[in-house]
């Protein structure tokens, strides 16, 4: 072999080994680099994820259709601003939604973390907060009665790059607790629905309308998780067997009448106690006028 030819084959030899350490030393740093650099990527938007709260309200049957929300500054309890736009459809549907539902009532809960400061006249920072949502949502046509603000602190607060807590709260839509027992108490007051003539299970219309049926039909439309079951009971005339029966049907009939006002009849039990509770003697015909009676359980 010629001097020559083996001069050429080094520089060739040279040139291999110099590509292969070039691919090997700076390919693999830039992928690295390229890896770093995604890596970043989806931590941040996983962190800008996590720190978008769109508006929500729990218990809504309704869509809200924006992923905007009420923000405020770290340690701020007014509601930053510009008010997107685009609450203004979800805020209208909940307006509504609390009208044709009178029972109902909204729960603002404000949430704050311990190391904030507290610079608003309320107790605590979350507070301060929930007044502020219920401000933006009374001047927007909902009643200050249906909004029931509170503070929660919540330590899982994460602001953004810039130290806005996008949605610190929570919206809960649930029964009115305090309205549902007052009407249940008054309904309890009195629990006799209907009274019936002796060996009788039905009554008439005018009869029906001195009753509680009315009020109880409201009741039981208004919560969907009450329900309730009557009770048919019997003076002494006749035999356990027959008054067992009998106490049946005038449960069975009052039944019947609740359900013509709408009551759903799976909110509506009965059964019979016969002449085994009365509520006055037997021995006269007013105590017995009193024992002919349906009565109601609200389970």
């Amino acid at each position: 072999m010629s001097k020559k030819t083996t001069y050429l084959l080094g520089i060739v030899f040279s040139i291999i080994i110099g590509c292969i350490l070039y691919w090997y030393f700076c390919c693999n740093c830039c992928q690295n680099a390229t890896n770093n650099i995604k890596t970043n990527i989806s931590n941040n938007a996983a962190t800008v994820s996590k720190n978008l709260n769109p508006f929500s309200i729990s218990g809504a049957d309704f869509d809200i259709g924006t992923n905007e929300n009420f923000n405020f500054n770290t340690s701020g309890h007014a509601v930053l601003t510009p008010v997107p736009e685009s609450l203004n459809d979800p805020i209208e549907k909940l307006k509504n939604h609390l009208s044709q539902n009178p029972s109902k009532v909204l729960k603002v809960m404000g949430y704050f973390k311990g190391e904030e400061s507290n610079t608003s006249t309320f107790g605590d920072l979350g507070m301060a907060r929930a007044e502020a949502i219920k401000k933006q949502l009374t001047s927007r046509g909902i009643s200050a009665d249906k909004i029931l603000p509170s503070g929660v602190m919540n330590e899982g607060l994460q602001p953004d790059g810039s130290g806005v807590l996008h949605g610190p709260y929570a919206l809960l839509l649930t029964e009115d607790s305090s309205k549902q027992d007052l009407l249940k108490n008054n309904l309890l007051k009195s629990p006799t629905l209907m009274n019936f003539g002796s060996g009788k299970h039905a009554t008439s219309n005018l009869t029906l309308k001195n009753t509680n049926l009315g009020a109880l039909a409201d009741y039981l439309n208004s919560y969907e998780d009450r329900s309730c079951t009557i009770v048919g009971h019997c003076d002494s005339d006749g035999s356990d067997k027959f008054n067992m029966e009998l106490g049946q049907r005038r449960a069975d009939f009052t039944r019947r009448q609740l359900l013509k006002l709408n009551v759903d009849g799976d909110k509506v039990k009965t059964t019979s106690k016969g002449e085994s509770a009365p509520i006055a003697t037997n021995r006269t015909a007013a105590g017995k006028a009193k024992n002919r009676r349906t009565e109601l359980i609200i389970n």
